[in-house]
Parts: structure tokens; C-alpha cells; sequence
């Protein structure tokens, strides 16, 4: 079988940056880091780690480099994988990484469904050895064959942003708002969860007649694609067209840029982000963003190592972990702006 492996990371990614902060069935006290990790878990370690994306994702990039400087500090050894977005190849690439003699394997689904058969099969074959699911949710969310999840709850990041669209519709009146749909990229747990998440919280509200759905796209988390549906709807849906809810920052930079282009005036036709990207929080203090969800990569791949550290000392762990995911708006994305520049740096 053909290795598409990507080897350790070299790019060391300073440990000071690391963000606290996380949420979830543990406290955040419970959570171990990495300077809480005993010797016999921090030495030696083999830890293999399926990614969908790496360079390919403004946010799987600094999630990946977290990794590296993660495992430094602990001493383990890591061998990184890039699926390029294709189950398939992330399917192979996990047997590949099993068969290299692993004390620890992590996944972050391309396809949350997808993925479950071949979890399956790994821990059939390798029964004593421990899988954790990182960042996004597996179909359905728990499985026998994995010890847990640790990441963000993306279906209450869901809920979070239906809600913060509900509180808009309400302080501005309106008795129904039109709005466009872009999803994440078909299949992927992230995009399922804040496409159910969102329309439970308008449920939820009492809210749902107040919303009327005028499209839903898959932007496939690309600001370029983004942008282009972004055209393509203010083209089909003109002044009808009052709202875009898109699944993550690089998608809703894509919508502001679209709306620049087209000269839409800031806060005409509202938007969001979710992960707290540099452009996307100087977009909601300028107000071409009504908000974005703070997700930090850094702290969110900290929080796996942190559990498979817990796992590694045969400590119990709870099997769902979330990161904290605040809400950035008007009212404090001044504050939140530092933050994300020292996260994402002034490009992103």
C-alpha cells in the first residue's frame, strides 16, 4: 500500500502561545497539560495523527504546528498525515499509520461517517491500542472502538450562532429575515452538526416562520468559493437577499469580499464567521461581520495531546472533552483582535 505520509513537522510553533480556556464534561483543572504530563507518558510515546487537511486549511495549519510543538515538549513522536480531504485516502493513510507500531492514534474525519468502518477495522486488529477523535465529530458521535472525543462541539457552535441570528432578528424587528445557507464541505461532521445545531436553535426560539431560506450551497470551508456563491446569489436574490450564515470564518471572508466587490454597505446584508480568524474579527469590528465564534487552533490541539495524555497514564477520561468557543461581536472584538493576530498572525 502506498504511503502519503507527511514526517514530523519542523516547524517548531512556540509553547507560550498555547491558549487556555476549555470546556466540557472534565473541568478545565482536569485536563492535563503538558507540563503536568508524568514521565512515563512524556517519554518515547509513537502517536500517529490522520489529518484531513494541513496546508490546505487556514486552520488546520496552526492546528498542525500546535501538534508538533505539543509533542516536543512531551517528548513523543509523531507521525502526521494529510488526507487532502479525501475519505478514501484517509482511510488508507490510517492503516498505513497502525502498521508502524503506534502507542497512540488520533483522527480528525474527512467524512464523519466515512471514517466510523475504518475505525472499526483498526480496532479489531488492534485492540489495545487507543484512538481519540480530535476536532470533529464522528457519525454518530460515539463508537465503541475510539476512547473519546476532544474538540469543539460543533453542533452547540451551531446553536451559538442560530441563537446570535435570532437575538439580530429580533432587535431589528423583522417579521421574517431571507437568508442564504453555505455549509461546510458535504459529509464532514463540522458542517453537519452546525447546519442541525443552527436550525435547532431557531426551533428552539420559536423562530423558524422568522427565517426563510432562499438557498443552501456547500462553500466547501473555501473563502474563494465562498465569495463566488456569495456573487452568485447576489446576482439571483438581489435586494431580496438579507443574510448569509456560513459555517466558518474563511467562508464568510469570502461573503464580505463578495459584498465589497458588489459595493453592499457594511451591515446590510449580515454574515458570520466561526473560528475567530484575524480578517474574520477586524471584519466584526468593522462591522462587515455580525460575528464569529472564537476557535482557537492552538488550544483545541493542546486539548487532544492533553487527553491522550490522561489516556496514556491509565487515568479515566469522560469520552466527550469540548473546548470553550466564545462569541466575538461588536462588543468585544477589540479585545478578542490581539488574540487572533498572535494565533493566526495578520494575514488570516
Amino acid at each position: 500500500m502506498k504511503k502519503i505520509v507527511i514526517g514530523l513537522l519542523v516547524v517548531a510553533f512556540a509553547f507560550t502561545l498555547l491558549m487556555g480556556g476549555v470546556s466540557c464534561k472534565q473541568t478545565a483543572a482536569e485536563v492535563t497539560t503538558a507540563a503536568e504530563v508524568t514521565t512515563a507518558a512524556a517519554a518515547g510515546m509513537k502517536i500517529g495523527y490522520s489529518m484531513p487537511f494541513i496546508e490546505d486549511s487556514p486552520y488546520c495549519f496552526p492546528f498542525s504546528k500546535a501538534l508538533q510543538a505539543s509533542v516536543e515538549t512531551r517528548g513523543w513522536e509523531m507521525i502526521l498525515t494529510d488526507a487532502k480531504g479525501d475519505i478514501n485516502t484517509q482511510a488508507n493513510q490510517v492503516e498505513d499509520l497502525v502498521a508502524q507500531g503506534l502507542d497512540g492514534l488520533f483522527v480528525m474525519p474527512t467524512d464523519a461517517a466515512g471514517i466510523v468502518s475504518v475505525l472499526e477495522k483498526v480496532h479489531g486488529e488492534y485492540p489495545d491500542l487507543p484512538i481519540l477523535i480530535s476536532n470533529t465529530l464522528t457519525d454518530p458521535a460515539e463508537i465503541a472502538s475510539v476512547k473519546g472525543f476532544a474538540g469543539p462541539n460543533s453542533y452547540l457552535e451551531g446553536k451559538q450562532m442560530g441563537a446570535e441570528y435570532v437575538k439580530y432578528v429580533e432587535k431589528m424587528g423583522y417579521d421574517i429575515i431571507n437568508y442564504c445557507h453555505m455549509t461546510g464541505m458535504a459529509g464532514y461532521g463540522a458542517a453537519i452538526d452546525r447546519e442541525n445545531g443552527f436550525n435547532d436553535a431557531l426551533k428552539e426560539a420559536g423562530a423558524e416562520a422568522k427565517f426563510n431560506m432562499l438557498d443552501l450551497q456547500p462553500g466547501d470551508w473555501s473563502p474563494d468559493k465562498g465569495q463566488t456563491l456569495t456573487e452568485n446569489w447576489l446576482t439571483t436574490f438581489g435586494d431580496e437577499l438579507q443574510m448569509i450564515y456560513a459555517h466558518n470564518d474563511g467562508m464568510g471572508i469570502g461573503v464580505v469580499n463578495a459584498l465589497k466587490a458588489a459595493g453592499v454597505e457594511p451591515g446590510k446584508i449580515v454574515t458570520n464567521g466561526c473560528d475567530g480568524q484575524t480578517q474574520a474579527v477586524q471584519m466584526v469590528k468593522d462591522g462587515w461581520m455580525l460575528f464569529t465564534i472564537f476557535q482557537s487552533p492552538i488550544s483545541d490541539a493542546e486539548l487532544s495531546m492533553s487527553v491522550m495524555g490522561k489516556i496514556f497514564n491509565g487515568e479515566k477520561v469522560e469520552y466527550f472533552t469540548y473546548l470553550e468557543t466564545p462569541t466575538v461581536d461588536a462588543s468585544n472584538a477589540a479585545e478578542y483582535l490581539p488574540k487572533a493576530i498572535e494565533i493566526w498572525g495578520a494575514e488570516y
